[in-house]
């Protein structure tokens, strides 16, 4: 009987758990989309997330569960060497110094394509791992995508999971990482826009 009860409260505290996380998770979504939608046309935020507990110190955790442990895979068009390369309805690709190569496809009715990938730098403690990531297939996420009136602008944004990642610059598979959670948005940006950012914001 007591063993029953102990793991009747492991499970209510693992289920309390996830819904925590979600929640939070979502209130970070919810904050960077605020802080897209109120920054000036031209501006972008990816953010690339790893599971609480993947390659963390101890100290580090606590900061992840309230959403700000991943504060060095993120990039936007106010980092150094941030470039859009090109932006459609159903395409979008976005660079910056440091390794991020991002293109995220859709399928033009809002789903993530297979397409999509992701290079970037994991930073794991005294490493630096650079992947090139890729969703499942199929792919799993949404890229929303909202043209303005009367004008070239586009605003959005996207979510997708990441599973398969590859040795950037050996091109072999690697072992034991996560699946890595990619999300961010974008507001005002050109229709098929080819242009740099060298550290101010495009208008």
């Amino acid at each position: 009987m007591r063993g029953k009860k102990i793991l009747i409260i492991i499970v209510a505290l693992t289920v309390l758990l996830a819904v925590l996380l979600l929640m939070l998770r979502r209130r970070n979504d919810r904050a960077a989309r605020a802080w897209v939608a109120n920054a000036p046309d031209g501006s972008f935020l990816v953010q690339v997330e790893r599971p609480i507990l993947s390659g963390r110190a101890p100290w580090e955790v606590p900061r992840a569960i309230f959403g700000d442990g991943d504060r060095d895979h993120r990039f936007g068009d106010t980092s150094p060497g941030a470039k859009i390369v090109s932006v459609t309805t159903n395409h979008l690709e976005l660079s910056a110094d440091d390794g991020w190569d991002l293109l995220i496809e859709s399928d033009g009715k809002g789903q993530i394509s297979t397409g999509t990938r992701l290079f970037f730098t994991l930073k794991l403690f005294d490493r630096q791992l650079k992947l090139n990531c890729r969703p499942a297939e199929p792919a799993y996420g949404y890229f929303n995508v909202t043209p303005r009136a009367d004008s070239d602008r586009l605003d959005g944004d996207f979510f997708t999971k990441l599973p398969a990642c590859k040795n950037a610059v050996s091109g072999k598979n690697t072992a034991g990482l996560p699946t890595f959670t990619l999300h961010g948005s974008f507001k005002g940006l050109p229709r098929s826009a080819t242009m740099k950012n060298e550290g101010e914001r495009i208008k």
